[in-house]
């Protein structure tokens, strides 16, 4: 029996990109509620192991900075083994990962669990762009990107108000296991809906470029992380600062010469690809970031519960969703430049909002203030899909779609990680008391605002991007 795409649209008829959009969102969204739905779990786990931020927040960052190199693999992985295959076994091991979670007695066995969930998360992610891509080649592929970014965008909040409140009542376990029963669906459902196409001369992954690229990611990340600790001169900072540079230095110089890389470099020739990653840093940086951020916040400065911190970014990511399939339909109608810039600002206006007066506000305008940032991500998301691989070919669309959600998940681990780092030093700088930790979570918010507001001028830039053809809409 042919699993083929073309095969599979024969069986199941005009329906089958509906379901399989369907599927495609639902693995993303799982994988998405469970990077963010951590975090409001994050001081229970912080006081059940005896953690500091530091360390907690690597159960952010390693999934983040872990499903950023699962990325690179993603395409070979496609080619070698086929989309349903990849799904399945990145499924199988994401469910492992869970239960094993649950049995952890020390925090470094979650942070290693985190890692390896990150991974499979990684390599399933860029698939759902490109087999979007492939089954909507007629029409519609701004309106199938904003319903695919309904469940994209709608996790990262859905994920902490569900997560907030079983954790509220079952404890932190709740979790990880709160994706469980999503991810035994999906496995039954794209095992009958995906395709299992596999090129017959599929490209050798190039394992050495992954190795470096991947340590010189953990090593740039652990190198920002234990400057906390130790100074900047310090022999372990600075061995680390050394493996990241020596591994990059290896990395590009093989992938620049490389037929077939696995990260292709070339693809940052095109001016409008340039400008789109630069976005895709900072939608990065705020999707992740803020969800990091404002839960913690809650609970550390306003004294909210976990349930209470996940309940009020409900509101927002209902919103999120509504503006992320807006911002689809739109894209095929107006011109990319117009969304990307609302949606920039008004993310920007939430954060500085968030940072003079989150502190002294009550739970009414928290939700205001949190629902209009998620306006402006859910904007963003659609548009930035379209910006960045509309100018490729289809040879190049699985590398782009990789590339560009590598920058993405790029920008969400270093965000996090760098908004830790600036936060504790606010907080110690300033004298280490209750009243410094509020000021810090001030300035770190003003700082997420202000790399926003930077963001306008790539995004811009980006007005000459031409308005789809009408007759591309018409679906």
């Amino acid at each position: 029996m042919k699993r083929d795409l073309a095969s599979l649209n024969a069986r199941f008829g005009a329906l089958y990109r509906v379901w399989l959009l369907g599927v495609l969102m639902l693995g993303s969204m799982v994988m998405v509620l469970s990077s963010t739905s951590i975090n409001v779990a994050l001081p229970a786990i912080m006081d059940e192991f005896v953690m500091g931020r530091p360390m907690a927040q690597w159960l952010a960052t390693g999934f983040l900075a872990a499903m950023t190199a699962g990325l690179l693999l993603s395409a070979w992985a496609q080619a070698q083994f086929g989309s349903r295959n990849t799904v399945q076994v990145s499924i199988g091991l994401f469910v492992i990962c869970s239960i094993a979670a649950l049995l952890a007695t020390d925090g470094w066995q979650l942070i290693v669990l985190r890692i390896l969930q990150g991974a499979s998360a990684g390599i399933i992610q860029p698939l759902a762009t490109v087999l979007i891509f492939r089954v909507y080649a007629g029409g519609g592929r701004g309106t199938a990107l904003g319903i695919y970014g309904l469940g994209l965008m709608i996790a990262p909040s859905v994920g902490p108000t569900v997560g907030g409140y079983l954790i509220d009542h079952f404890g932190w376990m709740s979790a990880f296991w709160l994706p469980l029963p999503v991810c035994f669906v999906l496995m039954a459902a794209g095992h009958w809906l995906l395709p299992d196409e596999k090129h017959a001369q599929p490209k050798r992954l190039d394992v050495l470029s992954f190795v470096m690229l991947t340590t010189a990611i953990f090593a740039s990340l652990a190198a920002i992380s234990e400057a906390q600790r130790y100074a900047w001169g310090d022999w372990r900072v600075t061995t680390l600062v050394l493996i990241t540079l020596l591994c990059s230095l290896v990395f590009f110089k093989r992938t620049l010469n490389s037929k077939k890389p696995i990260l292709s470099l070339r693809l940052w020739r095109l001016a409008a690809f340039r400008r789109a990653s630069w976005i895709a840093l900072a939608l990065g940086l705020g999707l992740y970031g803020s969800t990091y951020l404002i839960p913690l916040f809650l609970q550390t400065i306003n004294g909210y519960s976990a349930g209470q911190a996940g309940a009020l970014l409900l509101p927002a990511g209902l919103l999120l969703g509504l503006a992320s399939f807006a911002s689809g339909w739109l894209c095929d109608r107006i011109a990319i430049v117009w969304l990307l810039c609302v949606g920039l600002f008004l993310f920007a206006l939430s954060s500085i909002w968030f940072g003079i007066w989150g502190a002294s506000s009550g739970f009414f305008w928290l939700c205001v203030i949190a629902a209009l940032g998620r306006l402006g991500l859910g904007l963003i998301m659609p548009a930035l899909s379209t910006a960045s691989l509309d100018s490729l070919t289809v040879d190049e669309l699985p590398y782009g779609a990789g590339a560009v959600t590598f920058v993405r998940q790029l920008g969400g681990a270093f965000g996090i990680n760098l908004l830790t780092v600036f936060l504790e030093w606010q907080h110690q700088s300033l004298g280490g008391d209750f009243a410094a930790e509020t000021q810090a979570f001030e300035r770190t918010f003003m700082l997420l605002g202000l790399a926003f507001l930077l963001a306008l001028w790539p995004a811009w830039r980006l007005r000459k991007f031409p308005k789809p053809l009408k007759h591309e809409s018409a679906s």
